[in-house]
């Protein structure tokens, strides 16, 4: 089964991950000129739960590689924390040079909390669009029945004919949720002028949602768990990503689930590469490994981690392995900062 049910006919989004330039050079970022000198300049990537594994790969390799700052050879160390967890901790804020949240979304959030560390904007590293997943034999169920898989379903707790366990992220905690708000608001734009109407759909999702992830767990992934327990009078769906959904079947082989592309269309985890160190040596360490982030290998190492390419593209191979479509998403429509925070507010009792 396609994990999307759109035929590949999107146009990609223009990010681009710049690599190293001539100055490179001159600050002795390159492998392989001189021998390393000196103590060695550690340095901490802390990034998204569903990402850091593919991160700290990258990682491995660019510390045998011997990339240099001043002589010194650098190692990149990986955390795995989420954004909440980074916002949280005073102490790893302090300790980190770089962060990857899950979207840039996260990173106005952590400037208007207060964190002048944080710069506006990232290097997007690579991107994962959000959709809705099920189980095998659900999916079937919803086939044989010529149910349309939408964001619409996110607010009943029936379609079909059939009962829905809906299963979402705390919007406040992961940006699958938030988007999931975004998105029902907007498939619903002009249908109903209801706040009350908004404010069940929101109450109910809340009251079904699974357990908040611990710090060191991604939303995305952790809204999974108990996805092939769900009882069957109550058919599951889960928002989700497409990332998580490959990530997930690769070790659950015997009972893999099936991800869907909303019908409307979606919005896109970017997970955005930003420095937040002040030291200047730590800074060109961090920006050496952003440019590792953008080589060939890495971008391999990402894709086989299920994630896309900065511009939402996959490569021909990947694509007709996992059966998904070589291009990006169609896009829900770009959320205005009011819709953005009634998103995260909307789960406020």
């Amino acid at each position: 089964m396609n994990l999307w049910r759109r035929p590949a006919a999107w146009a990609a989004a223009a990010l681009l991950l710049t690599g190293v330039g001539s100055g490179a050079w001159a600050l002795g970022l390159l492998p392989g000129t001189t021998s390393c000198g000196g103590s060695t300049l550690r340095i901490t990537i802390a990034a998204q739960p569903e990402i850091a594994p593919a991160l700290s790969d990258v990682a491995d390799r660019f510390n045998v590689e011997e990339h240099r700052v001043g002589g010194r050879c650098v190692d990149a160390h990986v955390t795995a924390i989420s954004p909440t967890g980074f916002m949280g901790d005073a102490a790893l804020r302090a300790k980190a040079d770089a962060w990857v949240p899950e979207s840039s979304l996260w990173l106005e959030l952590a400037r208007d909390a207060g964190d002048t560390s944080v710069p506006p904007a990232g290097s997007p590293v690579a991107t994962t669009p959000v959709v809705l997943a099920t189980t095998h034999p659900v999916e079937a169920e919803f086939r044989d029945a010529d149910l349309t898989i939408g964001w619409e379903l996110l607010r009943k707790d029936e379609a079909g004919g059939f009962g829905l366990a809906r299963a979402v992220p705390d919007p406040r905690t992961g940006m699958s949720g938030t988007i999931a708000m975004i998105a029902i608001d907007q498939v619903t734009e002009g249908q109903t002028d209801d706040a009350d109407d908004a404010d069940d759909v929101a109450e109910a999702l809340r009251d079904n949602a699974p357990g908040r992830p611990d710090a060191t767990s991604g939303a995305s992934t952790a809204v999974l768990a108990d996805l092939t327990g769900a009882e069957r009078s109550a058919r599951p769906l889960a928002v989700t990503t497409e990332q998580a959904v490959v990530a997930y079947n690769d070790t659950h082989r015997p009972n893999p689930i099936v991800g869907f592309m909303p019908d409307e269309g979606t919005l896109t985890l970017d997970h955005p590469y930003v420095v937040t160190t002040k030291n200047q040596n730590r800074q060109d360490a961090a920006d050496a490994f952003k440019a590792a982030l953008g080589t060939g290998s890495a971008r391999d190492t990402l894709q086989r981690a299920g994630f896309r390419a900065p511009d939402g593209t996959l490569t021909p191979a990947y694509a007709d392995e996992h059966d998904l479509p070589e291009t990006a998403p169609p896009s829900l429509r770009v959320p205005t900062r009011k819709e953005i925070d009634k998103a995260l507010k909307s789960w406020e009792a």
